[in-house]
């Protein structure tokens, strides 16, 4: 039995710029930069590495095998 697939949602590029852009305005604002480049870049490779797992997931699923 395997764990139940778990993927960050998908965002568009119009959210992904928002969301830089917010992290923008909070540094400018006299944020801390290393916590909000870090915060934003975890988010990024969160939801990217979710995709190319789920798409590897697909691409080696035993054949027969339905979810």
């Amino acid at each position: 039995m395997t764990a139940p697939e778990v993927t960050a949602p998908k965002t568009t590029a119009e959210q992904r710029e928002a969301r830089a852009e917010e992290t923008l305005r909070r540094i400018f604002a006299g944020g801390d930069l290393g916590a909000e480049a870090t915060a934003l870049s975890n988010d990024f490779t969160d939801e990217y590495t979710g995709r190319l797992r789920a798409g590897l997931r697909r691409m080696f699923r035993r054949p027969g095998r339905q979810r």
